[in-house]
């Protein structure tokens, strides 16, 4: 290859992740804003997928893969992230018929990335908010992954605030909870922060298996229902479960 056909490829690379840096995209779609030929197109996009540098993201639709991320900032993460599990998410809520919820870790609290809303449970949550780790289940499953001497610098503040009659409040019952929560893979929220909602969350990994991110499903209850909807909960575990190996396999970085 000549240097001149060498750059022509590199600037084609280069249009066509510019093009997808605001919205994913159908390979018609990324042909006619970069003017790169389709047939150009789908041979530019073979690597970068099985490199992770692109994902699909359903509908015929690409998107930024985390491979990127090298070049991002953490905000463009959260967004990589958002956007790439958004399909499996409302897929999730559909089936289970209850909101699911994705978050992360940042300075010691969940941001929301992702909230698809399904059936009538009305969770007060928004995307992009911050809420408390220890009060809430996708915030349990993150702070279990949390190395020994992280957990302890967590905890050190002293007692929590209890939010409710159920809030894990104090240092010592929530370390033990978290090591529950490690030894079953998935953690519940018992209305430890609003008294009518039941959440159930379970892990996403990176290729090492460290705990990247979380997934959650939310229902509503009355007070005497409480057991009731708990057992529900566990039944959709499975498909939870089955969500975040697909998540896991699909944010993987070789």
């Amino acid at each position: 290859m000549n240097e001149e056909a060498g750059t022509s490829v590199a600037e084609r690379l280069l249009d066509l992740l510019e093009c997808l840096s605001s919205a994913p995209l159908t390979v018609r779609e990324i042909s006619e804003k970069s003017g790169i030929p389709i047939s150009t197109v789908h041979r530019l996009i073979r690597p970068l997928l099985s490199r992770k540098y692109l994902l699909r993201q359903g509908r015929g639709r690409y998107g930024l893969g985390l491979a990127s991320v090298a070049l991002s900032s953490r905000a463009d993460l959260d967004a990589i992230i958002a956007s790439a599990t958004r399909p499996i998410i409302a897929i999730l809520a559909r089936n289970c018929r209850r909101t699911v919820h994705l978050g992360v870790f940042r300075n010691n609290l969940v941001r929301y990335l992702v909230r698809i809303e399904a059936g009538y449970s009305r969770p007060p949550s928004r995307e992009m908010t911050e809420l408390e780790a220890y009060c809430t289940a996708i915030g349990k499953v993150l702070l279990a992954q949390l190395s020994p001497e992280q957990l302890d610098e967590y905890l050190a503040p002293g007692d929590f605030v209890s939010l409710t009659k159920t809030t894990i409040s104090q240092p010592d019952s929530l370390r033990t909870e978290l090591e529950a929560v490690r030894n079953q893979g998935w953690a519940i929220d018992r209305g430890e922060m609003f008294p009518e909602l039941r959440c159930l969350a379970a892990p996403i990994h990176d290729r090492t298996g460290r705990i990247i991110a979380a997934i959650s499903v939310t229902d509503t209850c009355k007070h005497d229902k409480l057991d009731e909807v708990e057992e529900e909960l566990l039944k959709l575990l499975p498909r939870i479960n089955a969500a975040t190996e697909e998540i896991s396999a699909l944010l993987r970085v070789p």
